[in-house]
């Protein structure tokens, strides 16, 4: 996938390593909450993308299941729901790895490669073949929502069991991209003032 896919507004392919098509994302690419829709190479309808009415959500359906985005923090911390991939970084800034929260092992890295003659393109590596299609729509939505700047819950990575469930039903629901580095740029000098 061309790391500027999304950026450019308009439909767009994910190829095999020997350069087939793999999949064809359409949309209308004019605001974050335009539902998208996946395509598999023979044209048939694989997956879809859709949003919750605050665009803090993602729910992604792969053929008959479907799953869930969440943004604890933009270009920080992601958390696949149904899948259990916890996932710390940005598809801005790869190696990004996606571990299974149950199981802590990798399950998918993505890389940045030069491939053929598309440009600097996202490399999706999964370790079981079966994943492969739902690791994609993943970094597709992760795409989006990156692209965009979306809202993020705010949630932090050290809240657990059921006080994490208690901060997810309270808190807000979106901090925007601004109002994330404005929080950063406040603990940086708070910061700097403790020194």
């Amino acid at each position: 996938m061309q790391v500027d896919a999304i950026d450019k507004r308009e439909d767009f392919n994910l190829w095999y390593a020997d350069g087939d098509v793999f999949l064809t994302v359409k949309s209308a690419w004019t605001k974050e909450n335009d539902r998208v829709e996946i395509y598999n190479r023979l044209g048939g309808q694989m997956a879809r993308i859709r949003f919750d009415p605050n665009t803090l959500t993602y729910f992604v359906g792969v053929e008959r299941y479907e799953y869930e985005l969440h943004t604890y923090t933009i270009f920080e911390h992601y958390f696949f729901k149904g899948m259990l991939w916890d996932i710390c970084g940005s598809i801005q800034d790869p190696p990004l790895d996606f571990r299974n929260e149950g199981t802590g092992k990798l399950d998918v890295r993505i890389g940045r490669v030069k491939f053929r003659d598309h440009g600097h393109c996202l490399e999706i590596k999964v370790k079981d073949i079966s994943k492969l299609r739902i690791a994609a729509c993943c970094v597709i939505a992760m795409a989006i929502k990156e692209s965009y700047k979306g809202k993020s819950e705010g949630e932090p990575i050290e809240y657990t069991g059921l006080e994490k469930w208690k901060r997810r039903i309270f808190t807000n629901k979106g901090i925007t991209y601004e109002e994330i580095l404005a929080m950063k740029d406040a603990e940086e000098e708070a910061r700097q003032q403790g020194r």
